[in-house]
């Protein structure tokens, strides 16, 4: 697996129709990545980080090709960063604690009745969105840790929701004509994790965690913990 880092100019023609369009940047992304083909057990996973900068993180089984990526929408001067994701995996133990951020779409199905598949809706309240994680993480391998927040509904506790955004976009039906409209609950999670299995870790971190990860959600990415 790889992955790889592109810092985007908002101000650009291109970024701006890319971020405008959940379903644009998807095709970007799988163009750059070749559809996802490579011989890693992953799929391809992308996000978009936005703050004092912009920036595109891309999971892929194979290196991606940036290049037309970069040209039209990357800052100036800059390229694209790609680092085999294979030495943090297998590096991942019991006991280890990691600072995490995870873009996810949080949702839950309700029941429509026997053999019927449940409709699916997505959690739109912070303190929902972050029980809908802490429900999630024994099963991927970790824990979460206490953190010093209180967030903007007043609630503190072991996650942090530090952005929220419910981008809408048609999205063509996969057979037939026509279109579907889609929203998704776009919530980005901020925290420290301590490991408790690394291998559902290590899985939840190359397949995803939660839907719409062909829309730029499911990636977590780690960071080490500081030791003051």
């Amino acid at each position: 697996m790889f992955l790889t880092k592109i810092d985007l100019d908002p101000t650009r023609r291109a970024t701006r129709r890319y971020l405008g369009s959940p379903q644009v940047m998807h095709a970007v992304v799988m163009k750059a990545t070749k559809g996802g083909q490579g011989e890693g057990p992953g799929r391809v996973l992308w996000r978009v980080d936005q703050g004092v900068t912009t920036s595109l993180y891309l999971l892929s089984p194979s290196e991606p090709d940036c290049t037309q990526l970069v040209t039209e929408a990357g800052a100036a001067g800059t390229q694209a960063r790609t680092l085999d994701y294979s030495p943090l995996l297998d590096r991942l133990a019991p006991g280890q604690l990691w600072a995490f951020r995870l873009t996810a779409n949080p949702s839950y199905s309700s029941p429509r009745g026997p053999g019927v598949r449940g409709k699916r809706y997505g959690h739109v309240t912070v303190e929902q969105q972050r029980q809908w994680l802490v429900e999630r993480a024994p099963r991927h391998g970790f824990e979460l840790m206490p953190v010093d927040h209180v967030d903007d509904e007043g609630s503190d506790g072991a996650v942090m929701v530090v952005h929220r955004e419910r981008p809408v976009f048609n999205r063509r039906r996969s057979e037939g004509e026509g279109r579907d409209r889609v929203t998704i609950n776009r919530t980005v999670y901020e925290g420290v994790l301590h490991i408790t299995d690394p291998e559902p870790l290590r899985r939840a971190l190359i397949a995803g965690i939660g839907r719409s990860k062909a829309y730029g959600c499911g990636l977590m990415t780690l960071a080490r913990v500081r030791q003051d």
